[in-house]
Parts: C-alpha cells; structure tokens; sequence
C-alpha cells in the first residue's frame, strides 16, 4: 500500500481497533472516529492514536482532512450507515471508503495465512492459534476478533514472522477479501440471514470462500455435510485429526490429539479451557499450527498455558458455592454449547442465565432455536434486545422470547433492574450470555456474587 495514513469510521470495533494497531506500529498516521468511548477506544488512545466521537465532518482532524486519496485510506465497518456525515464527507471530496475485510485481505495478499471461518469459534480459535505460533522463533502476526488474555490485545505482530493468522468473518461477505494459504471452519450454522436472505445461499459463501484457499482447508466433523471434501476435525476417532483420552475437571480438559491421520500424537494435554466446543477449538488451533511448522513440544506447552479470551466462557467467579461465568454466545449454537459446558464442569448445579439477545433480525430467524436453548437453564432472566445496526422490527422484542419458552423459571428485566432481579432468589451458578452491551455488567455482577457468599 503507498498511502501515508489511514482513518477509521469505527475503529472501536475488535476487527477495526486490530488492523488500526497494526498499520499503526508500521508507521503510518491513523486516526479514527467512534460512536462512543469504551475500553477499546481508551487503549487506543494511550498508544497514541486520536479518536474523536462527534461525527460531524468539523471533528475531522484537521492532519487527516488535508491529504488527498493517494496519501489516506478511509475504512469503514458495515456498521456504519450509509448516511454517517464523516464518511459522506470523505466520497464527496473523491475517495473510496473500503471495508475493514478489503483492507485485511490487502494486508494479507502476500503474506501466508492461515484463517479461521465459521458461525461460531472464530475467535478461540484463532486466539488459539496465534498463543501457539507466538511461542515459535518466528512468532506470528494475527487479527483476532476478541481481547486475548495471553497479551491483552486483538493483535499480535512480530518482524519476521513467517505466517499470518486472521479471523475470517462471515457477516457481510467479509471473507470473500481473503485468499488464504491455510483455512479452518468451525460450523456453517445460518445466521446474517438479513444478508444472506436464506441458509442455502449463508453456505454457499462459506464454499466461495473455500474455494479462494490455495492449500488446506480443514473442517469440523460437525460442519462437513455441509462443506464437502476436506480433512475433517473432531472429538471422534474417524477424523483425519481427532481428540482422545478426554477427562473433563473443575480445571479444564485432560486430553490427547491426533494430527494428520495419525501422523503425529500430542498426548497428556492439559488444557485450561472449558466444554467440548471449546476442546474441539483447541485440535483446530493445534492442527493449523503443525501446518504452519510448530513444533510438538512447542504446540503442547502453548495449549497448556493458554490464558483464554475475553468473554469466552470467561470465569470470573468459582468457589464451592457460588460460580459466575460470562460468554459471548448469540446465536442458538453457541447457547447449547456454553450451557452444555457449564452443565459438564458444574453438574448438579442450579443454573441462572442472564441473556442479552442480539439483533432484531437474529432474535426472529432464530427464536426456536433461543428458546429451546434457554429453556435448559433453571432460571433465566431476558434483558431488551441490544439493537446494533438495525432498526426496530414490529412484534419482534425479549418478550417474544418470553412468551414462547416453556420449561424454566423465566422474567424480564431490564440493566437497571438487574440485581433487584437476582436478589429474588438465591443464586449458585450464574452466566451471562449476550454479544451487546451485557459485559458492562460483569464487574457489578463479580462484585454481587462475591457479596453473596
């Protein structure tokens, strides 16, 4: 790229926030604009980039106004309307917004690269991924969409490494910009059915962007009727690379992996992650790294010191009488996997989940599937609908939810009322679930259950 800097319409986001970091430590001017501050846009600024929150075109910097589109490249989230002052400011004066996904597919055009797709994982998994190649000589760059605790950024980036990993977003069409070396899918579950239009065309992006892979494409055991012919993953021996001796404890999973049709064995794993979906994760991770030439001992001693990721399965509290854990999971999937892995490491627990659902749209493609999922906690406490891009939809609320579920003890609430809510009942096991605004609850939820003991 011969352009001198770049500014962000939405650099808070994760994807946004990793590419404005990176272009950042290479030398070039960024700057960017946000809807609100958070604690995101607050690192950003202490490693010196300026963000402004107004989008009136005045609050433009004025270092950044002044170059033409030969010098800055303007990117954008799909978030973004199309209406924003900012970004008609910009095509009004001749440049071309890209998308964040245009501009990652740029960045790794050239480079090897390994890449995660899939309606769920993608985020542990590359998180994974990249804690295994940074132990390496080499280390790795890598775009992750989630805060990894291992080095409290979406970002990590090393002079001489040899391979890329990037996190492969199916909204949008996102990962139709890449052409990666290496790929993995974790799921093909349908979802962004307000950009699909149907299930069948949300999996034929998931095979345009297979084919746009030049080597391996590995695919998990659950996913492969939808994806054809690739080397397959899973908890299953039958997989050309698959989990064994798996013990789950109150400290994560003690497993053994199989890699490449039994080629190579990593045994006496001990990993710190919770629930099989999360297992599975971790063999993705680990296979993409043998490809990428980690070594075993270096693939073994790397899952077993893997920190975690924000809000994956992320557990904030844990004695014998009272365990608080957060998840990002939104989707009916991800939902069942998170209860089955509170139910497998917590059995005979009682269960409250606090959820956030996301999206109007998702809430009514998908409302069989939340509320057959919910319906497996022993409480279950709805908050409103976190809206994000869209804009209302008629008859489409949490109370939808409210009046479809069966099974479990169900309210409603809203943030405010929250904790009025769970001073109710007496609480064992609580989790909360949700991809908006519900992680802003956690300290004042920690604080609560810590009170409660």
């Amino acid at each position: 790229m011969n352009a001198k800097a770049a500014y962000f319409i939405g650099i808070g986001g994760a994807g946004m926030s990793a590419i404005a970091r990176f272009l950042h430590k290479e030398g070039y001017l960024v700057k960017g604009y946000d809807k609100v501050s958070t604690r995101l846009t607050d690192e950003l600024v202490k490693e010196g980039i300026e963000i402004n929150f107004d989008d009136s075109k005045d609050a433009i910097p004025s270092d950044i106004n002044s170059l033409n589109n030969n010098d800055l490249i303007i990117v954008y989230t799909p978030a973004i309307p199309n209406s924003h002052l900012q970004l008609n400011h910009f095509k009004s004066k001749g440049f071309t917004p890209i998308k964040r996904a245009e501009l990652l597919g740029k960045i790794t055009s050239k480079r090897n690269s390994l890449a995660i797709a899939g309606t769920h994982g993608k985020t542990s998994t590359t998180s994974i991924l990249a804690h295994i190649l940074d132990g390496t000589p080499e280390g790795c760059n890598a775009f992750l969409g989630g805060i990894s605790a291992a080095n409290n950024s979406n970002l990590y980036q090393r002079e001489n490494a040899k391979w890329t990993v990037v996190e492969a977003d199916e909204f949008d069409r996102s990962f139709h910009h890449l052409t990666p070396t290496h790929a993995l899918i974790t799921s093909v579950d349908p979802d962004h059915l307000d950009i699909y239009g149907t299930p069948e065309e949300f999996i034929e992006g998931f095979k345009i962007f297979k084919s746009l892979v030049s080597g391996k494409i590995l695919v998990s055991s659950s996913a492969s009727s939808g994806i054809k012919g690739s080397e397959t993953y899973g908890l299953e021996d039958g997989n050309t690379h698959f989990a064994f001796d798996i013990n789950h404890n109150s400290n994560g999973v003690n497993c053994s992996f199989s890699i490449a049709d039994k080629k190579l064995a990593i045994t006496d794993i001990d990993l710190p992650i919770f629930g099989n979906h999360n297992l599975e994760n971790a063999l993705g991770a680990a296979t993409l790294a043998y490809f990428a030439g980690a070594s075993k001992e270096v693939i073994k001693s790397r899952l077993e010191s893997f920190p975690g990721i924000y809000r994956r399965f992320q557990i904030h509290y844990n004695d014998s009488k009272k365990v608080y854990i957060d998840d990002y999971a939104h989707h009916p999937t991800e939902i069942e996997k998170t209860i089955e892995a509170v139910r497998e490491h917590f059995p005979g627990r009682h269960l409250t989940v606090i959820f956030q659902p996301h999206l109007y749209s998702r809430t009514k493609d998908q409302l069989e599937g939340f509320c057959r999922e919910l319906s497996k906690s022993d409480r279950l406490i709805l908050l409103p609908i976190y809206p994000a891009r869209e804009e209302p939809v008629k008859g489409v609320n949490t109370q939808l939810i409210f009046d479809n579920i069966s099974g479990t003890h169900a309210e409603l609430s809203t943030i405010n009322s929250i904790f009025e809510n769970l001073k109710a009942y007496s609480v064992d096991v609580v989790l909360t679930l949700g991809a908006g605004d519900i992680d802003t609850l956690v300290p004042s939820i920690k604080e609560f259950i810590s009170m409660e003991t």
